[in-house]
């Protein structure tokens, strides 16, 4: 595990250039995904961005780190090469909800984004009404889709499994 201090995308370009597959794994529920755009503005080969949110994960560096609600501002930026945003702990909140729709919106060549339940998790061994939740009945996803893609002219295809 590492933890991300985000920085300015210039001072990354130089080393992050040539990512074509970034993941990042059990990024806390109630964090603002905006800040993860300093990524996609470094690297600019990115096709494909893997992102896991988990609600219950436990804090194994409480000591160490406070969970900060880091506010990152996204600029005008467009992204020409990701073709694939893959989201694990997809829950239908706002907050995920104008993150994805920011993500279509900065990335040109966008042409497929997966959205996808949480795994199973080994700590807190059950769905509690706090972790995330995924919508599971066919009228809930279609619906979904459509708020993502309203007003985009891009040819996007959302699955959601």
């Amino acid at each position: 595990m590492i933890w991300i201090q985000p920085e300015d995308p210039k001072q990354l370009t130089r080393i992050f250039s040539s990512l074509r597959d970034v993941y990042i794994y059990n990024v806390f529920a109630e964090c603002d995904l905006n800040w993860t755009f300093f990524i996609l503005k470094a690297a600019p080969s990115l096709k494909n961005f893997y992102l896991s949110r988990h609600s219950c994960e436990p804090n194994k560096f409480e000591d160490i780190a406070k969970k900060t609600d880091l506010v990152w501002e996204t600029s005008s930026f467009k992204h020409l090469n990701l073709k694939l945003l893959f989201m694990k702990g997809f829950s239908e909140d706002e907050k995920v909800m104008n993150y994805i729709r920011l993500v279509m919106k900065r990335s040109m060549g966008l042409k497929r984004i997966e959205l996808h339940d949480k795994d199973p998790c080994e700590e807190c061994k059950a769905i509690s009404p706090e972790c995330l939740r995924f919508p599971v009945d066919e009228s809930s996803k279609r619906r979904i889709k459509e708020q993502l893609t309203y007003g985009f002219s891009l040819d996007v295809e959302i699955i959601m499994g």
